[in-house]
């Protein structure tokens, strides 16, 4: 797949995202791989791990419709969007990447949260085990 770039602050980065299903659990993840420009051995992973439609896939890579907190309504997310890499990058910056470092991947639907979405419909129901 082929590296897409993004600048921020002066500052160059290439990112990819690939999707992974388990079938078996029906749990789809859309991981976001981001680059400091001339340091691909240190990128920035976001991970959004949401259930798995049957049609489309991981609703986040095709756009999906979650209420924004702040305005009340609803807005498709879709993380082809540049302004969503962005947000991405600039939290994975505020946990202390720089783009040289490496750090433990990080929570996409958190990272939604913090953008004032409501992420409740894509989080994985987990099975009551005591039933």
């Amino acid at each position: 797949m082929k590296l897409r770039k993004i600048t921020i602050e002066d500052e160059v980065y290439l990112y990819v995202m690939k999707g992974n299903i388990d079938f078996s659990s029906q749990v789809s993840t859309l991981s976001l791989k981001i680059f400091l420009s001339d340091y691909k051995q240190t990128p920035l992973f976001v991970n959004f791990v949401t259930w798995d439609d049957p049609i489309i896939g991981h609703p986040l890579n095709f756009g999906f419709p979650l209420f924004k907190l702040l305005t009340g309504e609803k807005e498709v997310v879709n993380l082809n969007r540049p302004e969503y890499v962005r947000a991405c990058i600039l939290y994975g910056l505020e946990k202390g990447w720089n783009g040289k470092n490496k750090l433990e991947p990080l929570d996409g639907l958190e990272i939604l949260s913090n953008l004032g979405y409501d992420v409740s419909i894509l989080t994985i129901k987990k099975e009551d085990s005591t039933k």
